[in-house]
């Protein structure tokens, strides 16, 4: 089930898998979503991204530590207009999983 937050031990989704997953969960919307154009994504609620989504889906939950996982991903924060706060990487797109 693509849904799985993981996988059996040896085959844990890398983290853009598990970010895709998450992201298109709809019971997650009000958490984390993409923005309107699919190019990005938000965290919506903080406190809830922390409590619900990190321990479910990553080994943490520190937002540091996801925030450096993002960015070594090659996520950048989008800091200003109209899709700022929202994580961007041209190469992560809604619809095209990895």
């Amino acid at each position: 089930d693509a849904l799985s937050p993981l996988s059996p031990p040896l085959c844990v989704p890398n983290f853009v898998i598990k970010l895709h997953a998450i992201l298109i969960r709809k019971d997650l919307r009000s958490v984390i979503t993409w923005m309107p154009h699919g190019r990005s994504w938000k965290i919506i609620n903080l406190p809830e991204f922390e409590k619900k989504v990190l321990p479910q889906y990553f080994k943490q939950s520190n937002m540091k530590s996801f925030h450096r996982q993002a960015n070594g991903w090659g996520f950048r924060r989008m800091l200003k207009g109209p899709d700022k706060g929202s994580f961007y990487n041209e190469f992560f797109l809604r619809g095209v999983p990895h």
